[in-house]
């Protein structure tokens, strides 16, 4: 009721083109769906590949890995502003909230906690090598829904933490670099 899926484009390896060709979109894949949005490796393809304007990615997105292997289907990534114009590939979704029901941001930190993350594992549908996640049983998942004012105090309060968190990672790998730097001099 507070958000949709939609699915990604589909082509060959073959009409694969470098981002920035003239007529062509930026094309975010499961390699992407990092932490963050991984942009050092992004694909393009013939803009004439995207048959509806709801697969261009836009701000505030969460691109969802949909078929991957098991330990990474349901994997997600927020969105934010791209350099280019860019869509999405067939092996990821795009999980779009409907900003006047719910708060982006929140719903990125529900969708991304690891509860969620297991719970949509244990949907996923095992083929050969790959697992393809169960849209609709996820569209049934009921979330929390505190009114919007609230959703975004907590998505600041989430925000900040991952910041904090962050931030203590890069500290302490300028530690360890640090801790080399002193032993080598010793």
């Amino acid at each position: 009721d507070v958000a949709a899926f939609v699915r990604g484009i589909n082509f060959k390896p073959e009409d694969v083109v470098p981002v920035g060709t003239p007529g062509s979109v930026a094309c975010m894949r499961t390699k992407n769906v990092q932490s963050e949005l991984d942009l050092s490796d992004v694909w393009g393809v013939a803009e004439s590949f995207v048959k509806r304007d709801d697969q261009y990615l836009r701000h505030g997105d969460i691109l969802v890995s949909s078929a991957n292997s098991w330990n990474l289907v349901g994997k997600c990534c927020w969105v934010p502003d791209l350099p280019w114009r860019s869509t999405f590939g067939g092996f990821v979704s795009v999980l779009r909230a409907d900003p006047g029901r719910i708060d982006p941001r929140y719903l990125f930190h529900w969708f991304a906690s690891g509860r969620i993350q297991a719970t949509l594992r244990s949907f996923g549908q095992q083929t050969t090598n790959i697992s393809n996640l169960n849209v609709e049983r996820c569209l049934k998942l009921s979330l929390p829904l505190p009114p919007l004012p609230e959703q975004r105090r907590i998505a600041e309060i989430l925000d900040k933490a991952d910041a904090l968190r962050s931030m203590r990672r890069a500290a302490l790998a300028q530690l360890d670099t640090l801790t080399q730097s002193i032993f080598l001099d010793m």
